[in-house]
């Protein structure tokens, strides 16, 4: 008798170790599909992005032309968003002269994207960009790159470039750039940004010195939006 009641509990154990091990197994599967689908990259992923940002990092280069040059030969796939974004000219098509137009502006040839042949590299800084200079540190930032999103709001990319002319190590730094109207921060890279009312705020812990640090905020705002000033304390 006694050894009969022994053996139910051996299978009772078993059916709730089982049953314990479909649950982990379960829980494992739906955390695997939660991540996957949370993270998964879609058309909307590059929506925001620079025009000319194709890869979606934050940066305008040799990669971006890679992925246009992948497309067109047939070995890879961009999404319609992307496919927006590489097409520099504004022609409705990407090509190879996107891909032109993308590593001549890599390279400094051509300052601003999108690219219609009328830009000129001089006007175009002397228009877009600002400027602040004390003892110790320089600051500009420019409108790299501007398009309109199709709701009556414009995308404006802002270059904020840092050069520590001081030989000590600048800490715990911020920038302001005022904008001449409010303004909200769809993305930013290699800096800490936030918005205030119509001033793109931007904070780092240091830059060594005599160094220069660059980083870049996309704001959307109503069209003709131009940066006012900057100062770095």
């Amino acid at each position: 008798m006694n050894k009969e009641v022994s053996n139910k509990k051996k299978i009772t154990d078993k059916k709730l170790i089982i049953i314990f091990l479909v649950g982990v197994a379960i829980l494992l599967a739906t955390i695997a599909i939660v991540v996957h689908f949370s993270t998964k990259v879609t058309n909307d992923s590059y929506i925001d992005c620079a025009i000319g940002d194709v890869d979606g990092n934050g940066f305008i280069n040799s990669g971006d032309n890679l992925l246009i040059q992948k497309h067109l030969n047939g070995t890879g796939e961009l999404f319609e968003s992307q496919q927006k974004n590489g097409d520099v000219n504004l022609d409705g098509k990407l090509d190879k002269l996107d891909m032109e137009l993308i590593q001549m502006y890599a390279t400094g040839q051509i300052a601003k994207l999108p690219y219609t042949g009328k830009e000129d590299k001089t006007e175009n800084r002397k228009e877009n960009a600002v400027d602040f200079k004390d003892e110790k540190v320089e600051s500009s930032v420019q409108i790299e790159n501007s398009w309109s999103n199709g709701d009556g709001t414009y995308s404006y990319q802002l270059k904020v470039t840092m050069d520590n002319i001081d030989d000590s190590k600048l800490r715990n730094w911020e920038t302001k750039v005022k904008l001449s109207e409010k303004a909200k921060i769809i993305k930013s890279w290699d800096c800490e940004s936030e918005m205030q009312d119509d001033t793109v705020v931007i904070t780092g812990e240091s830059i060594p010195a005599e160094s220069t640090m660059n980083c870049g905020v996309i704001v959307t705002a109503p069209e003709n939006m131009k940066i006012v000033s900057i100062v770095t304390e």
